[in-house]
């Protein structure tokens, strides 16, 4: 049987969640459609004005779609209201009469749709348009990521879409991870991964909301309660893990407020990883945690994908969804509040001594998430065969 060839547009070569939602992806489809499948990876921000070097409209990109018998765009934020200038609202900048060219089936998967970060009326109406024309054809599928994204879309416009999309478990919540002889473990200490962000400062803290804190606020917090956490266990060291270059900036700011003996003696910072393969290590890495706590989207997934416990990190409101949509809402702490630092030192306390229990509740989530990943994946092998 010939493999199939899969156009892939999507993020390839930004934050290492990205890498292990199509790793998890890619797995479930090429076991759900029963054949070898020969992707080429198109990275989306070719397609950002700010680089500049494709076009949705083009010729080109008709072309290459036409060449392939199948054609991917996500998962990835690329629903994100916010951008006049295009046709659809989106980074997703195609036009209509583009879409009347390809011929390909195309799928949009596990797309996440926000408006966190502000939406005009006319980028509104551009995504309604755009909805109503991908979910009106058959040769196009659109599916949703499992953060929320869904309520957001029916907030925006009612059950104008209801049963027109899928919502999806994020392709990471699927991925393989790989153990190697890390560096970063030492024999002498049981590890607590720690994914920190500095990104979107504005949003996440936004100190002149009532009841807010300020990142300056957020990172002084955090930093004495992981101090206190050393102290009272000295069995444990840290493992702060980058999952973008721009985390590294938070890390450097929680570093200059941890004290000195213990971070040159008990903590450790991970690589900052791209590209494929690179979730593999990370990931893998992960796994020798006793728990994470993290505040991006895929430290929490690819946390509770393997079964380690976790302490959601929330200045975003897509990690408060994630967790309330796996029904696990008890596990995260929003961090951009005042009040935090007492639930956390409860929360870590509690972790610390439940570690087995919550780990079988996450094998009974992720039990429940794959099975309501087969619907799904079915519809999607019914829909390319037909197509």
């Amino acid at each position: 049987m010939e493999k199939i060839k899969a156009l892939h547009v999507a993020s390839f070569n930004g934050n290492i969640g990205d890498n292990a939602n199509h790793n998890g992806f890619r797995k479930r489809l090429i076991e759900t459609l029963g054949r070898e499948i020969d992707f080429t990876n198109i990275e989306m921000r070719e397609f950002y004005k700010s680089w500049n070097l494709r076009d949705f409209n083009s010729d080109d990109f008709i072309d290459l779609c036409n060449n392939h018998d199948l054609v991917v765009i996500g998962g990835g934020n690329f629903f994100e209201l916010k951008w006049d200038y295009s046709h659809t609202g989106t980074t997703i900048n195609i036009k209509e009469e583009t879409l009347n060219l390809i011929k390909t089936p195309i799928l949009f998967h596990g797309v996440g749709c926000d408006i966190a970060k502000g939406a005009s009326q006319n980028s509104i109406e551009k995504f309604r348009l755009f909805m109503e024309r991908i979910t009106g054809d058959k040769n196009i599928l659109v599916s949703v990521r499992n953060d929320g994204s869904y309520e957001t879309i029916q907030k925006l416009y009612g059950n104008l879409f209801d049963n027109k999309f899928y919502r999806v478990p994020d392709g990471a919540f699927f991925m393989d991870s790989k153990k190697y002889d890390f560096p970063e473990i030492k024999n002498d200490y049981k590890s607590i991964g720690i994914n920190v962000v500095a990104d979107m400062k504005e949003i996440r803290f936004n100190s002149e909301v009532k009841g807010f804190i300020s990142y300056e606020n957020f990172i002084n917090g955090f930093a004495e309660e992981l101090n206190e956490l050393l102290k009272k266990h000295e069995n444990y060291q840290i493992l702060l893990f980058p999952h973008i270059y721009s985390d590294l900036s938070a890390i450097y700011d929680l570093l200059e407020k941890i004290e000195d003996k213990y971070r040159r003696t008990r903590v450790v910072v991970s690589p900052c990883l791209t590209g494929k393969g690179s979730e593999e290590y990370i990931f893998g890495l992960y796994k020798e945690c006793d728990f994470i706590m993290g505040m991006r989207f895929h430290s929490n997934v690819c946390a509770v994908a393997q079964n380690i416990p976790t302490i959601g990190l929330c200045s975003y409101k897509k990690i408060l969804d994630l967790y309330r949509e796996i029904d696990l809402n008890d596990r995260v702490i929003e961090v951009n509040k005042y009040g935090f630092k007492s639930l956390l030192r409860e929360e870590i306390e509690n972790t610390i001594i439940n570690l087995e229990k919550i780990r079988n509740d996450y094998k009974r989530v992720n039990s429940n998430i794959f099975k309501e990943s087969i619907e799904f994946y079915d519809a999607v092998k019914n829909w390319y065969i037909t197509n």
